[in-house]
């Protein structure tokens, strides 16, 4: 079985490289995802939504993760991971932006993504 690590990385290398239905297939149906302030979306629909929102917003974009907190997993069989990540923008604009963060993300017990909440300033990237 593939490792929540493996997961996640597969997750950002599609997204990065454009792949964003393959993105979210790695995503429960009722995935929970919440981008810094805005609202919490829910669904596989609502979350490639708000995610390709802020592609919109890039020419490109690069994820980098970081000091990952290597979980136990729960006795239901749900995992969940911390880390790190820098995000690499490359704006319509022009200009280029390297913005910090921490996820927190959930697993089931088949490592689909449950849900996501990246916390960062990203206010520069709808400026």
């Amino acid at each position: 079985m593939t490792s929540v690590r493996q997961v996640v990385e597969d997750y950002y290398e599609h997204i990065d490289s454009g792949r964003l239905a393959d993105a979210v297939q790695l995503m429960t149906q009722d995935v929970k995802l919440t981008f810094a302030n805005a609202e919490p979306v829910t669904g596989r629909e609502a979350a490639s939504a708000s995610i390709q929102f802020v592609l919109d917003q890039c020419t490109k974009i690069r994820h980098s993760i970081f000091h990952w907190i290597e979980p136990q997993p729960a006795t239901d069989g749900t995992t969940e991971v911390t880390f790190e990540i820098r995000i690499h923008y490359w704006l319509n604009s022009g200009k280029e932006l390297d913005i910090p963060g921490a996820v927190y993300a959930s697993f089931d017990s088949d490592n689909q993504c449950t849900e996501q909440r990246l916390y960062g300033d990203l206010t520069a990237v709808f400026a």
